[in-house]
């Protein structure tokens, strides 16, 4: 079953359920973020600074090949191999 079958105030339920649990989420995680020191965690140790580096490189090629495939090779429709028999 797609979204699209669901009625609209199920699926008006469910994005509040989700809402409310990144709410709940936050709620939790926000004392455990604000008490860490990410300046001398990330940016002034040096390995961690370098994982970020790589990390952050190995992101962009991949979403450059994804944005080379998708110029080069477009998505194709079969508009000709439709039929109109039910």
């Amino acid at each position: 079953m797609t979204e699209e079958a669901l009625p609209a105030g199920i699926q008006y339920l469910l994005i509040g359920l989700q809402i409310f649990a990144l709410i709940i989420f936050l709620y939790f995680i926000w004392p455990l973020v604000k008490s860490e020191n990410w300046k001398e965690k990330f940016i002034e140790n040096k390995t961690a600074r370098s994982i970020l580096i790589v990390f952050v490189l190995i992101f962009v090629f991949v979403f450059g090949l994804g944005q080379l495939f998708d110029f080069l090779f477009p998505l194709e429709t079969l508009e000709g191999m439709q039929s109109n028999n039910p």
